[in-house]
């Protein structure tokens, strides 16, 4: 292969595998990419553990994989990306002290009732609530539990910055992943020693957090060994994996809204100041300011949870088959409303207890229809996440859409057809691809990162077919109306998930 210009890799760290991909500066396309999975220990109810060493195994892999494609030697720069929220603990040897709890671990549900006791401190200092994903109360367990663990560490990291010091020997972080710990005081951008303590830790166990641009070091012998980088590449801090899809998916400037539909949906946008309200928020990666985020908890798994249990078909069931179906039947899928909340929702309102529902069906309905309400119904809910940003941080100004439910034409027509302003597609994973653009920030091939986001830049506009536009206005009122009825239902506990019949 030739490639026009120098070459740089982003590396995402996602919750279930290392993804790399390579970029040619030139055109900002990618050239290469390569994916290595790596497993979680979900033994216990509510637990979800990984272990570091995998996370180093896979993304060398991934790196290798993708490196073979491409010119030896063409690498300029390395970015990093990373799930976030996670309790990766590094003794003075740098050896893991115990295996990393991630996100999605769901253990520390006595620490959280605690900590929100405290609840304005952290909602002043972090601009978040308090809730089991962050890392603080994962911290607050561990003193409590395995106070004799805790006593053994001497860092505390996150994991892309566990692929840093493989790449390079060093420790820090950046201020993207520390602000999704609830550790970190966002107004003045560094470690706040009153909420380690008040978790019950030291704030020792903090690491130097530098700009997600920043060059903090170069890869190291055996790194480039391991992973086909060339030695002596420029490393930069990276970002976390939701800072680096925002970067991805263009959403650079207030008012444009990345939507990253897959397992769950992401919904982020800048802005222009903090804000808090009914939505997360966390620091942008190369650049001042915030970022806005709610979640859809159930996107692409809602599509899969009725191709798998409501659809003939064979099983597993091909990614297009809700499609396929979904084709054979007029836009509003006849009247028939599916409401994705199968691990409840946080948007319009939080409510864990609530669940999915499919509404309005009569013996005239078949597959195709049940597919494309299904479709249907998680483009309204990713338009109501759009709605409540909105609502918060402004007006919306353009919608960008990306992740594997966004592959279904009929899924992006219907969310577009939410909307009176610009609706465009991204073919590109967001949080790698966010990744490299701080890395040719970092190493001056773009002045900045909005320079760089817009040199990579694959968006394609979404349309809807004029014929279509009534039948989803109308679809979406009767999906409000569905939203609501199933939303009062999981207040009742006769409704209540696990309710005695």
């Amino acid at each position: 292969m030739t490639v026009a210009g120098d070459l740089l890799v982003g590396l995402d760290l996602g919750t279930t595998g290392a993804k790399a991909v390579v970029v040619d500066t030139a055109d900002g396309v990618a050239v290469a990419r390569g994916y290595r999975p790596y497993p979680s220990d979900t033994t216990h109810a509510g637990w979800h553990e990984q272990d570091p060493a995998d996370w180093w195994t896979a993304s060398a892999g991934a790196l290798r994989d993708a490196l073979a494609q491409v010119p030896a030697g063409a690498v300029t720069g390395v970015g990093l990306s990373g799930h976030m929220h996670a309790l990766a603990l590094f003794d003075a040897a740098d050896k893991p002290v115990r295996p990393a709890m991630t996100w999605a671990d769901r253990r520390a549900e006595e620490q959280v009732a605690r900590l929100r006791q405290r609840a304005d401190l952290f909602r002043e200092r972090c601009g978040n609530p308090v809730v089991e994903a962050f890392t603080a109360p994962k911290l607050a367990w561990l003193a409590s539990h395995e106070p004799d663990t805790l006593r053994r560490a001497a860092r505390l990291v996150q994991p892309k910055d566990v692929i840093r010091h493989h790449l390079t020997g060093g420790w820090g972080t950046d201020t993207s992943d520390a602000a999704g710990s609830l550790l970190f005081d966002v107004r003045r951008g560094r470690w706040d020693p009153e909420l380690w303590e008040l978790c019950g830790a030291d704030p020792g166990l903090a690491v130097p957090a530098a700009p997600s641009t920043a060059v903090v070091g170069t890869v190291g012998a055996d790194a480039a060994d391991l992973t086909g980088l060339p030695a002596g590449t420029p490393v930069v801090a990276g970002g976390s994996d939701v800072a680096c899809a925002a970067l991805g998916g263009g959403a650079v400037t207030p008012g444009r809204v990345y939507v990253n539909a897959g397992t769950a949906a992401q919904v982020v946008t800048a802005l222009p100041g903090l804000r808090t309200g009914e939505h997360f928020v966390f620091t942008r990666a190369g650049a001042d300011g915030f970022l806005a985020m709610v979640s859809v908890y159930a996107a692409g798994l809602g599509i899969r949870w009725c191709e798998e249990n409501l659809l003939p078909g064979p099983a597993p069931a091909p990614d297009d088959r809700a499609d396929q179906l979904a084709a054979q039947t007029p836009a509003g899928a006849r009247g028939l409303a599916f409401v994705p909340y199968l691990l409840g929702t946080s948007t319009p309102t939080h409510q864990p207890r609530v669940r999915a529902a499919l509404l309005g069906a009569g013996p005239q309905h078949g597959p195709g229809d049940i597919a494309r309400a299904a479709l249907e119904g998680v483009a309204y809910a990713c338009a109501d996440a759009v709605d409540q940003l909105a609502a918060t941080t402004g007006d919306v100004t353009e919608v960008r859409v990306g992740g594997g439910v966004a592959r279904s034409p009929i899924w992006r027509e219907c969310l577009a057809a939410a909307f009176d302003v610009p609706v465009r597609r991204i073919s590109h994973d967001a949080s790698p691809r966010g990744a490299v653009a701080l890395a040719g920030a970092g190493t001056g091939v773009w002045p900045d990162v909005v320079a760089a986001c817009g040199a990579l830049d694959d968006s394609e506009p979404v349309g809807v077919p004029e014929r279509h536009r009534a039948a989803y206005r109308h679809a979406r009122a009767r999906y409000a109306a569905a939203a609501t009825a199933v939303t009062a239902l999981g207040r009742d506990p006769a409704f209540a998930e696990g309710a005695a019949p």
